[in-house]
């Protein structure tokens, strides 16, 4: 890499992560928990796994699905290939540099048990113009939105094999059509707020593929204790222990 970043994401776990890009932050982590009950085995594909973050996480809290990392971005799948031998986990993380699209050519169709992503989140007029192209691949649909990522995830999956994204609340009604087009039944929502009497910042849902309906809501999640912003809360303390034993 021309230029990195080194971050610590758990007790053991250390990253390094392009300059200027987007950095490890509460979405990746709050997905990787989201998600890690349902790692136990098989094959599971992160689509716009950028450093790797999400996956590492995983395995480094004993999750025993062995993972596919698909990013279109060549210096972040440098950086997660490296991430992925430098922590010990080359053998259980593949990296591939590949867009959403190309992920069949790298997962054959129905043979993953699982998909985790954290998809562009922002259409493509969207955001600051003087945002850096690394950042804007990543945060804009630039290069594909949920129906990209979700219609990639359909084809990858094995029936009854499950889906976890991260994503904006006021945006959500794109990703849940997208996800039943593509043949995954949206099952469970978790809304994330920054604190009480805040608006939701974040959703994570997962979804099923081939299952029938019904949907349930979980206990909301709250950050910060406090409007202030500065205290994390117990449940944000108990997910960050999660990742540290």
């Amino acid at each position: 890499m021309n230029g990195s970043v080194t971050t610590k994401i758990n007790a053991e776990v250390i990253i390094k992560e392009p300059k200027g890009g987007i950095r490890f932050g509460t979405d990746a982590l709050l997905l990787a928990h989201f998600a890690l009950p349902h790692l136990k085995r098989g094959l599971c594909v992160d689509i716009g796994t950028g450093s790797g973050v999400i996956p590492l996480l995983c395995l480094a809290a004993g999750g025993g699905a062995d993972f596919v990392g698909v990013e279109i971005q060549k210096e972040y799948a440098e950086a997660a290939f490296e991430n992925a031998v430098s922590n010990g986990f080359g053998e259980r993380f593949r990296v591939v540099c590949a867009s959403a699209e190309e992920t069949a050519l790298y997962c054959p169709a129905g043979t993953a048990s699982a998909v985790v992503t954290n998809p562009p989140y922002m259409r493509a007029d969207q955001g600051k113009d003087n945002e850096n192209a690394k950042m804007s691949v990543a945060r804009r649909e630039i290069s594909g939105g949920a129906e990209t990522f979700c219609r990639a995830a359909g084809k990858c999956l094995k029936s009854g094999g499950k889906f976890f994204a991260v994503y904006r609340p006021d945006r959500a009604v794109n990703l849940f059509c997208a996800m039943r087009e593509n043949r995954i039944e949206p099952k469970r929502i978790k809304l994330v707020f920054p604190s009480a009497f805040k608006k939701p910042s974040l959703l994570l849902v997962e979804g099923i593929k081939d299952a029938g309906e019904g949907l349930v809501f979980e206990e909301n999640l709250y950050i910060y204790d406090g409007g202030e912003h500065k205290n994390y809360s117990s449940q944000m303390k108990e997910i960050y222990a999660c990742f540290e034993k």
